[in-house]
């Protein structure tokens, strides 16, 4: 038998909204659509709806769902919201295909979306945040085309809302923050390297060639922080912070320089897999402090990026400069090398204090 629908339209909107609504508010099975895939809703209060929709998926009946909300201001009476990681991902993802499991006030922790169909958030803000889950058969692909859902469960449906075929087609990635640690629980159409580099506060080194200076700024910076957090240097940008470095007179692709890789690996520190970066002024707009070696370097950026001036700083707390080895001899190197390890582990409480603490 065929399913009941509501062909969504701009025109009856308000009618469309209301008749949905009501078949939420009567705890009947009701189809909701996202821009990731097309979701049941349920009231959580309503524990027939709930029944009904683990039902006609084959759930089993202890596995909770995610609340949707329909404005980024309602997660606040769910869920803890003020690590900056969560604040980050919320300004660059929301509305948006992130799901985020966050400290519950209560205790536990609760799923909280924020989706981007302006259809499903005017029936949300009609009847408070909602439980919603994939349309699909537990254990099969989540389903993105109205003609699928109708196909897969005709008339056990109280109401399909049709906005067409689910423009991304692909579930959400679920990221937990509840705890030292972001964790990606599920990686859905947002990458595991692009959460994390949106959740995590950006210091950018910034030297002349990013093969010499800047690279060993960064490479110990990363050492000292994880020391001090007691994780390791590769598990930073889940913790909230990340290092980069680039350079102001160089091209993409340059390897470090011979000197500075000897340097390095005197102290146990790798850098064969550098590759310099030229510093831009997207970049920079996107850094949160830029440590620069040099103030010719801090010339540099402000001639790029006049209004990077209030977060630019001089590595070394003295405001002295480091000295560029390049073209110079070991001894060059591990002279300059000693300068920034020095610089680097004096800034490094400070560092400490920019990220949350779980």
């Amino acid at each position: 038998m065929k399913t009941p629908r509501i062909a969504i339209t701009k025109q009856d909107r308000k009618a469309q909204v209301l008749q949905a609504v009501q078949a939420i508010q009567r705890g009947d099975p009701a189809v909701l659509p996202t821009e990731t895939v097309y979701g049941f809703a349920m009231r959580p209060d309503l524990p027939l709806a709930v029944e009904r929709v683990q039902t006609l998926k084959g759930r089993a009946l202890d596995k909770v769902f995610t609340f949707h909300i329909a404005d980024k201001k309602d997660a606040d009476a769910l869920v803890a919201t003020a690590d900056p990681r969560v604040q980050r991902l919320v300004a660059r993802y929301w509305p948006g295909p992130l799901t985020l499991v966050l400290p519950a006030h209560g205790g536990g922790d609760k799923g909280v979306r924020l989706p981007a169909n302006d259809f499903t958030r005017d029936v949300i803000r009609a009847t408070g945040p909602l439980w919603m889950t994939s349309v699909n058969r537990s254990g099969e692909p989540p389903l993105c085309d109205p003609r699928d859902i109708e196909a897969q469960f005709g008339s056990e449906l109280a109401l399909l809302c049709d906005d067409g075929v689910s423009p991304l087609g692909n579930a959400s990635t679920v990221v937990r923050c509840n705890g030292p640690d972001l964790e990606i629980l599920r990686e859905g159409i947002l990458s595991t390297r692009e959460v994390l580099q949106t959740a995590a506060l950006q210091i950018v080194f910034v030297c002349t060639g990013n093969t010499c200076r800047s690279p060993m700024a960064e490479a110990l910076a990363r050492r000292d922080l994880a020391a001090l957090l007691k994780t390791t240097p590769d598990r930073l940008s889940a913790r909230g912070i990340l290092f980069q470095s680039v350079g102001t007179g160089t091209i993409d692709g340059l390897a470090a320089s011979e000197g500075s890789m000897l340097a390095m690996h005197e102290l146990g520190i790798d850098l064969g897999e550098h590759q310099s970066r030229a510093a831009t002024r997207e970049l920079l707009q996107r850094a949160d402090h830029i440590v620069v070696l040099a103030a010719s370097h801090q010339r540099a950026v402000r001639s790029m990026l006049p209004e990077a001036a209030a977060k630019t700083m001089l590595l070394a707390p003295s405001g002295a400069d480091i000295a560029d080895p390049f073209g110079g001899d070991l001894a060059d190197y591990r002279r300059a090398r000693d300068q920034i390890a020095k610089a680097v582990a004096a800034r490094c409480a400070e560092w400490q204090t920019l990220f949350a603490k779980a």
